[in-house]
């Protein structure tokens, strides 16, 4: 049996290059899941994977739902918030 013995030095900057990268990658996601943060009820419904009369009947259990001018939407935060507190 062979053995190679392989020595990786990271030096302090490649550290911070590191970090630097990590925290852009995560900016970038949290970016992402803010713009598209306000749904629709179709989206809202595929976002959770169930049926638009799963979610009407989720609604009147509180589920949270914001109505403006009879429009409604749904806030990405406030249902993974909500659906936190169920499990």
């Amino acid at each position: 049996m062979v053995t190679i013995k392989i020595n990786n030095v990271i030096t302090k900057q490649d550290l911070n290059d590191l970090k630097a990268n990590i925290v852009q990658e995560i900016l970038v996601a949290l970016n992402l899941k803010l713009e598209n943060r306000y749904l629709a009820k179709k989206e809202a419904c595929k976002y959770l994977k169930i049926s638009n009369n799963t979610l009407d009947k989720w609604i009147l259990q509180g589920f949270p739902v914001l109505r403006i001018n009879g429009v409604l939407r749904f806030d990405r935060i406030a249902i993974d918030k909500w659906l936190d507190e169920r499990v």
